[in-house]
């Protein structure tokens, strides 16, 4: 075979495999939209986290933020599209000596075989992709056989046929045809949650001061999915068993039936940078976590509560810490509602003092057990304690305002877990000398406070202003700058603005 001959297909059999590799993922979510097919590159992306190391994938939560997830859900749809594509090469530098009418099915076949045997078990979706449903390798078989079918489309012409200036004609059109609709199709089925997840994120609909209590439509939605789990609420168990003498099976209708309790509480994830909206504040209600794990009757052996989630996972923390602590809910509503699904409908876990890592959402099960079960992000190095540390931010005025001379309200909030705040302070001189600003009293003692501050710049010009909380036990906030991976970022806020007349 002809060295040039065989290049020249495999670049051109891989252009056709991309193009039926677009086709393939544009249709993969598509199904996932309409069959409930869960989309290998949002499927991939537990394992994917699993392997990666976790000051990589701290910095890259410190730096891109809400747009992590999405450059990653991106990255796994070129990588899907490139890997088609060298299918597709190989298929077309096989076929320069294997003429078989259909021999792009058999290579389809091939791709199907390595999702359905190598890559869906990795997901967790077992054999054939089985455990998400029986209809799973039949959907899978569907979308590699269109697949099969585009790539057959690239085979060569003969030489009559190449000849034929109609033909040539055709086939040019074809390619750009159906990869403009698959592309369309996966701009509707994608973008505007990309967009919204980068451009507009909950959090970032808040303007001015913060309120005391977050409005549910901006309260801050952080997960390890690139696509949560929608859970049936009337369907919904939750089990309570391990080292207990009585396991229990609640609904959720049981559930909201026990004693209940409301506390305001405030959550704040532990990648939220210094200054950052990863931190809101809200009226929980629901049963305490150790009334529930009293009624299942603990074996003398139990030392730890392990938790699993729907979407898989996993969190524990002491049991002694959970009889000293009423605060932790199991919690069913959000201000007053049932918890909306991307804050852990029907239920969730709530542990004031700590990020929000250590509190599942979508809560299905409490295991007591006689040791440490580990967390999903504790497996990559981040701390298992995660013990809120001392923040303060300016909500007012902006990083970058050009503001104009005279009186300045400035204002934000302070936050220190279950230590309470004691003072908040803030200079205006980058540094050198702090002024004490005036705090309202918290809701609770879980919650953040208030802080605002009358300023009047001796001049214009640029001014470097920062904040700094001391806790309620008098520990002043640590004013080293560290990212947020192990435990949380510390720091003092530090903003510019700009005075002029």
């Amino acid at each position: 075979m002809d060295a040039m001959k065989g290049r020249e297909a495999a670049i051109e059999g891989f252009g056709w495999g991309a193009l039926a590799g677009i086709v393939l993922v544009a249709l993969m979510y598509g199904a996932g939209s309409l069959l409930g097919l869960k989309p290998l590159t949002q499927a991939l992306n537990e394992p994917l986290l699993a392997v990666m190391p976790g000051f990589i994938f701290g910095f890259l939560i410190d730096t891109l933020q809400h747009a992590g997830k999405v450059v990653e859900e991106i990255g796994l749809v070129v990588a899907m599209v490139v890997a088609l594509g060298l299918l597709g090469a190989a298929w077309s530098w096989t076929a320069l000596r294997w003429r078989f009418q259909y021999s792009a099915l058999v290579f389809a076949l091939a791709g199907w075989a390595i999702v359905a045997v190598v890559l869906l078990p990795i997901t967790g979706m077992g054999f054939l992709g089985l455990s998400a449903g029986p209809t799973t390798p039949v959907i899978w078989a569907a979308l590699f056989a269109i697949y099969g079918v585009v790539l057959q489309l690239g085979g060569r012409p003969s030489a009559a046929e190449a000849t034929d200036l109609q033909r040539r004609r055709l086939l040019g059109a074809i390619p750009l045809g159906i990869g403009a609709a698959s592309l369309g199709l996966l701009g509707v089925l994608r973008v505007p949650s990309w967009y919204q997840a980068v451009a507009s994120p909950s959090e970032a609909g808040l303007t001015g001061p913060s309120p005391e209590i977050t409005p549910v439509a901006h309260f801050y939605v952080v997960s390890k999915n690139i696509s949560d789990p929608r859970v049936d609420g009337s369907a919904w168990r939750l089990n309570i068993g391990g080292l207990v003498d009585k396991p229990q099976r609640i609904s959720l209708s049981d559930l909201r039936a026990r004693p209940s309790t409301s506390e305001f509480a405030t959550l704040e994830c532990i990648s939220n940078d210094v200054g950052g909206g990863l931190m809101s504040t809200g009226s929980f209600t629901g049963v305490r976590l150790r009334d529930l794990i009293a009624t299942a009757s603990p074996s003398p052996g139990a030392t730890w509560v392990g938790f699993q989630a729907v979407d898989g996972y996993a969190e524990s923390l002491p049991l002694n810490v959970v009889n000293g602590e009423p605060s932790i809910l199991v919690a069913y509503e959000l201000n007053g509602s049932p918890l909306p699904s991307s804050h852990g409908y029907p239920a969730r876990v709530i542990i004031p003092g700590r990020y929000g890592m250590k509190g599942p959402k979508w809560l299905t099960s409490i295991n007591l057990v006689d040791h440490e079960s580990g967390g999903f992000w504790e497996a990559q190095g981040w701390d298992h304690n995660a013990f809120v540390r001392t923040t303060a931010r300016f909500d007012v005025p902006r990083d970058g305002d050009t503001i104009r001379h005279g009186a300045v309200q400035l204002a934000g909030v302070a936050f220190a877990g279950t230590r309470g705040i004691g003072m908040v302070e803030y200079s205006t001189d980058g540094g050198q000398t702090w002024a004490p600003a005036s705090f309202k009293a918290p809701l609770s003692e879980l919650t953040w406070v208030l802080w605002t501050a009358d300023w009047t710049p001796a001049g214009e010009g640029g001014f470097t202003l920062k904040v700094r909380a001391t806790d309620g036990s008098g520990a002043l906030q640590d004013a080293t700058s560290r990212m947020s991976y192990p435990a949380g970022a510390t720091g003092y806020h530090t903003i510019r603005v700009d005075v002029s007349k």
